[in-house]
């Protein structure tokens, strides 16, 4: 099991949960009165079977624990090759991380998925066909039904942990946020010679616009396993969004509001107000801890690189974050 010690979703809470929840909730809450049926964030894990097994055995889940599931989606063919009608779309879930939020604990532990990591996915046809996690997505019309299909998908490889709801958001999003926080600035750990001459291992780039998106989104398809650098990328990035979104923030209090407006047509998400209240306190209030991610081995594939994920990493994962 790995332990990342940057703090990766802290930067994609702030970019597609903190600010985009806070925005959400400030123009919702006055439109809409909070329903006491809904199912509050720490209870909604209750509907779940109360432990999960493996290898025989039973583990009990956290009982005073909820969970979201952040997906950021990409087109992987241009958008006039998409057709209605079909039962399927182009977007790729390329972004997968569950937050897991322990509410006796007050923490948010980050499980991060890798995109090419290889699984069950549920089909159209029925039943599920091993591809990489990332078509999930693809199956449905690219709205909620691929949320839905992804999710069952993610739990499925979490050997069936709970994931009470889901945000997703297309990676067109980048470079709107990134402008409205002022730019964000990063020291670069490796050589980009694709991007350009000035992106060289140890100079600070000020990223803006179109430029922020070539950056999250650059891989070497050349290379194998070059997800790993790409998600590498990832972490320098929203590690310093973090710092730029904040400062903006204290100076600009209508600044979520904003940049939910501008972001609104790329967000997908079956929260409600009351669990978008509840859980933008949680963001602000809890312990961010260390993004966790499982073992695992790329080689070729037959259409894809496939990552074959460690199983018993994957497990020693899922029991640490989701078990009692």
């Amino acid at each position: 099991m790995k332990k990342k010690r940057t703090p990766l979703l802290i930067g994609l809470v702030v970019l597609t949960g903190i600010v985009v929840l806070l925005g959400y909730y400030a123009l919702q809450r006055r439109a809409k009165a909070q329903d006491a049926d809904l199912v509050k964030p720490e209870d909604a894990a209750m509907r779940y079977r109360p432990s999960l097994s493996y290898q025989g055995e039973s583990y009990p889940l956290k009982r005073n624990m909820s969970t979201l599931l952040l997906m950021g989606t990409d087109n992987f063919i241009d958008d006039e090759k998409q057709y209605e009608g079909l039962p399927y779309n182009f977007n790729l879930a390329d972004f997968l991380v569950v937050l897991v939020f322990d509410h006796a604990a007050r923490t948010v532990i980050p499980f991060q998925i890798c995109r090419d990591t290889m699984c069950e996915v549920p089909v159209t046809s029925g039943g599920t066909q091993r591809m990489q996690i990332t078509l999930a997505h693809t199956y449905g019309s690219g709205g909620k039904d691929s949320c839905e299909n992804t999710r069952k998908a993610v739990e499925g490889l979490l050997f069936e942990a709970p994931i009470d709801n889901y945000l997703a958001f297309t990676m067109d999003t980048v470079p709107y946020v990134n402008d409205l926080v002022g730019g964000i600035t990063v020291t670069l750990e490796d050589d980009i010679p694709a991007l350009g001459p000035d992106y060289v291992k140890g100079a600070r780039i000020t990223l803006r616009g179109a430029d922020a998106l070539r950056f999250v989104r650059y891989r070497d398809t050349s290379l194998l396993d070059d997800n790993l650098r790409r998600m590498a990328h990832h972490r320098l990035y929203l590690t310093a969004f973090v710092d730029a979104a904040r400062r903006a923030s204290a100076e600009d209090p209508d600044l979520a509001a904003r940049i939910f407006h501008t972001v609104e047509k790329f967000i997908n998400t079956d929260l409600s107000v009351e669990n978008v209240s509840t859980m933008t306190d949680n963001l602000n209030t809890y312990t961010i801890l260390p993004a966790v991610t499982a073992d695992g081995t790329y080689q070729p594939g037959q259409d894809f690189p496939e990552y074959i994920v460690d199983e018993a990493s994957l497990w020693g994962c899922v029991r640490s974050v989701f078990c009692a």
